[in-house]
């Protein structure tokens, strides 16, 4: 079929060279092939078969007539397309930067006909958003903006200073490592009368939770969220002071929501109740996401590794615990001991098929100490910091998916 054609543009009175080369060098490339072309696959990755040539067998193979109009017309296709898939991945990213909006709700979204995040205040998308969404869309301007070192110890000291003294408080993730600036505040919490460490579930339901969100909130039933510590003498006293905007999830050990950023008068007192109230109702200030978290003593330690992050810091820690037969998460490191006896340690729970005996949780470095590491500060636990520092790991990064040890 090349031949021909190659036979047709010499004879021809437009006789083109460019096209002649062309025709020559694939019959020469396609001529040292050990076998019949049957799918124009095969030779597109061919050093020597360009566009043209390979639409040309293309259509020869399925017993149509080359066209070159046809052919620029379907690459034209290929390329609005293309170029249209380009776009919505633009949208889908611009929607997911509103808080709640997953890449599920985005893509429903887009194939309603939403394009933009002022598309999502028409009454036709809005409908389409529960209610966190529609408070992450409210205050998406304001969540955007990213929150000072000064702006997270300023909403530490009012909120300890309006709860019971008895709470010991902590911010964690990317504060505690060490970052200027981030785009939500997320503090630990725990109370001496909060002891109770609930057990992980048994090891045949732990394959997915590596990776997952600590201390993140399930269904809580009225009486045990009317019975939380956390949301009795913690949420209930700063929704009461007009600090608590809006509540975007709530449960017995985790509470997330949206905060003014609390104000001090001219001679350093806080802002009246009644003025955050006006301000609020204005929308006038600084908002924050904010998360609180409420760890069981026991737990304090690892709960301080999990919320401190990273999330490869954690999930690397994690599989390290996982190779040594352990499980670890934000409640502390466990081992799993099968077909025995039950047994009346208070540190044990036990089912039918065996009992979870607690190891450690109540400080960072006697967790990494079960698991042979050492300690390690929080500002070096960004895997950025770790890829610098181990050049195994920036040959991974470079490869593809971060892989790093940090024993």
């Amino acid at each position: 079929m090349l031949s021909r054609n190659l036979e047709q543009e010499n004879s021809s009175s437009n006789r083109n060279a460019y096209k002649v080369r062309a025709f020559a060098r694939a019959i020469e490339v396609i001529g040292v092939l050990d076998k019949p072309v049957r799918n124009v696959d095969e030779v597109k990755k061919l050093k020597g078969v360009g566009v043209g040539i390979s639409n040309r067998i293309g259509a020869f193979l399925s017993g149509q007539d080359y066209s070159p109009e046809a052919a620029a017309s379907s690459s034209k296709a290929r390329k609005i397309s293309d170029t249209e898939k380009k776009r919505e991945k633009m949208i889908i990213r611009s929607l997911t930067s509103v808080s709640g909006i997953g890449t599920m709700t985005a893509k429903s979204l887009v194939e309603a006909g939403c394009t933009s995040i002022a598309d999502l205040k028409q009454p036709k998308y809005s409908g389409m958003l529960s209610s966190p969404q529609l408070i992450g869309l409210r205050y998406h301007e304001d969540l955007g903006r990213p929150v000072e070192r000064n702006h997270a110890e300023q909403l530490l000291t009012f909120i300890s200073e309006n709860i019971s003294c008895k709470f010991d408080l902590e911010l964690v993730d990317s504060y505690r490592r060490g970052a200027p600036s981030f785009s939500g505040v997320d503090i630990l919490l725990t109370h001496p009368s909060h002891v109770h460490v609930p057990t992980p579930p048994p090891p045949s339901s732990l394959v997915t939770q590596i990776g997952r969100t600590p201390f993140r909130v399930s269904y809580t039933k009225l009486r045990e969220a009317q019975d939380s510590l956390l949301l009795r003498d913690v949420v209930v006293p700063l929704e009461s002071r007009g600090l608590i905007v809006e509540t975007l999830s709530t449960g017995s050990r985790k509470w997330q929501g949206v905060i003014r950023l609390p104000e001090r008068t001219a001679d350093g007192a806080w802002e009246e109740r009644s003025h955050r109230i006006e301000r609020i109702r204005d929308q006038q200030g600084l908002y924050i996401r904010l998360d609180l978290n409420l760890a069981p003593m026991k737990s304090k330690g690892a709960a301080l590794l999990a919320l401190t992050g990273d999330k490869e810091f954690n999930i690397d820690i994690r599989n390290k615990a996982a190779r040594l037969g352990l499980f670890l998460n934000e409640f502390g490191l466990w081992r799993w001991t099968s077909d025995t006896l039950l047994r009346g340690d208070a540190d044990e729970a036990s089912n039918s098929k065996g009992y979870w005996s607690f190891i450690e949780g109540e400080s960072e470095a006697a967790v990494l100490r079960e698991l042979g590491m050492s300690y390690v500060e929080p500002i070096k636990r960004n895997f950025a910091y770790l890829a610098d520092s181990n050049p195994e790991v920036s040959i991974a990064k470079k490869r593809g998916r971060p892989r790093k040890n940090v024993a």
